[in-house]
């Protein structure tokens, strides 16, 4: 592996250049199968989530008073500060960051597609690492399911469901796929947002610019799962963690996996001669 690679680049970089000609021909279908994918493979992830559900619903009310006492402990726990303050400057307001918890979806499509128009090597390997990350992310709703701070007015945290109250109606039992509604940790509201902010980041030719757009996002998407009352920002913490551990797998698993299996390598002498 090229030692100068970095976790977020393949071990043959391309920089990203605006597609021309053939190129840019030949890249429409190719966007539109990957927009398929992604939207199959989220109804698969909600599919799988759904079935972590706990049957026992005091076991993720019980990990959200652990949460909040936590929080309290270390004198951090602001979130319902922070979202009384944003209901007093005005419905405009709270119904902004509601759209950008309910609609963010259309954000991370844009951010994917935008790299694999600009910088396709890049956007493959960084497939990968998004494909792992969700691998990561589905199970720690089995392992650690936490009640939303939206639920525990009845346990003595007054928080608000902003969008049961302001919409639009997230939480909507007449999708595809329901939602299970005790998934808070990790909020991957936030590590995806910061994810395909990273894909932008990859697809612009000023670094900087790209860092400022990476900033930009995951903060913005930290505030809003506060404010509108889904996440703790601890939970924030572990959505960060799953897409640092994915791009830390992705960056150490042999690239591109299949081709590098030890039964599909090539021999030096077997490769000059397909070389001719």
């Amino acid at each position: 592996m090229n030692p100068d690679q970095t976790f977020l680049t393949p071990p043959h970089d391309e920089p990203p250049s605006i597609p021309i000609g053939s190129r840019l021909l030949k890249s429409i279908p190719y966007l539109l199968s990957q927009f398929v994918l992604y939207l199959v493979m989220f109804q698969v992830y909600k599919m799988a989530r759904k079935q972590f559900i706990p049957p026992d619903e005091s076991i993720a009310y019980g990990h959200a008073r652990d949460v909040l006492h936590l929080e309290e402990k270390l004198g951090l726990m602001f979130e319902l500060d922070l979202q009384r303050w944003v209901l007093d400057q005005g419905d405009w307001l709270i119904k902004s960051f509601n759209n950008v918890y309910a609609y963010y979806m259309w954000g991370f499509h844009f951010g994917m597609l935008f790299l694999a128009f600009m910088a396709p090597v890049r956007y493959r390997y960084m497939r990968r690492a998004f494909f792992i990350s969700m691998a990561i992310a589905t199970p720690m709703y089995l392992i650690y399911p936490l009640a939303p701070p939206r639920f525990m007015d009845p346990h003595g945290w007054p928080f608000i469901d902003t969008l049961a109250v302001y919409g639009p109606n997230y939480f909507s039992d007449s999708g595809l796929v329901t939602a299970n509604r005790f998934a808070a940790m990790p909020s991957m509201h936030v590590g995806w947002t910061t994810f395909f902010a990273i894909c932008i980041m990859l697809g612009v030719p000023n670094r900087k610019f790209g860092a400022a757009i990476v900033v930009f996002f995951a903060t913005l998407i930290t505030f809003t799962v506060m404010i509108t009352g889904n996440h703790y920002w601890l939970d924030a913490l572990g959505g960060w963690a799953v897409i640092t551990v994915a791009i830390i797998i992705n960056r150490y698993v042999p690239y591109p996996f299949l081709k590098n299996l030890p039964w599909r390598r090539q021999s030096p002498e077997v490769a000059q001669e397909a070389g001719g």
